[in-house]
């Protein structure tokens, strides 16, 4: 019968496309999210935000290791190495592993904060060194290794997100009610 082979062909090519649009889904989410934070919008609203993000992240993770991957960590770490290969000369695949415990600490994040009052505040140095991973892959997989027409919009999303920041501790030193940027919460 056919409609196996019809459905691998579909998902075959449907697969990378998925794997790409959720992966945009999760780092809009967190742009947004750390916009709302640097705009003050309440801790309800932003927690919803976050919580897509992870949502559009762990969708990203399963497309990639069933379409891309097939569920193999070689064959991820293979994929990652061929990919940092073809940009630095350097066929390095271990940098996956970063994925991995980014992924879980995105997740206990959302879980703790889940866990709490909406409005209570993590640690400044967990939502920083959060933020950092997160912006550090975001640039790498947009300016670094993404694709031509996604070098400027990760730049200047990158680019954005400094100025907002910068903005929001300088009100925050001026004696703005609260000092969370960066912060989670």
């Amino acid at each position: 019968m056919e409609t196996p082979e019809v459905l691998n062909e579909v998902t075959s090519g449907l697969g990378p496309e998925l794997t790409r649009w959720t992966a945009r889904v999760a780092a809009g989410c967190w742009a947004f999210w750390l916009l709302m934070v640097v705009a003050g919008v309440s801790g309800r609203s932003r927690r919803v935000v976050w919580t897509a993000g992870l949502v559009g992240h762990l969708a990203h993770v399963f497309c990639a290791f069933h379409f891309i991957h097939h569920w193999s960590h070689a064959e991820a770490v293979l994929h990652t190495a061929r990919l940092t290969e073809r940009v630095t000369g350097w066929g390095f695949g271990q940098g996956v592993w970063i994925n991995y415990v980014f992924t879980l600490a995105w997740l206990t994040d959302v879980v703790w904060w889940w866990s709490r009052p909406v409005e209570m505040v993590r640690s400044r140095g967990w939502s920083v060194g959060l933020h950092w991973v997160f912006a550090f892959l975001f640039f790498n997989a947009t300016v670094v290794f993404g694709p031509w027409g996604w070098k400027p919009i990760g730049a200047g999303v990158v680019i954005l997100l400094c100025v907002a920041w910068k903005l929001r501790r300088k009100e925050t030193a001026a004696g703005s009610p609260t000092d969370e940027i960066p912060s989670s919460g």
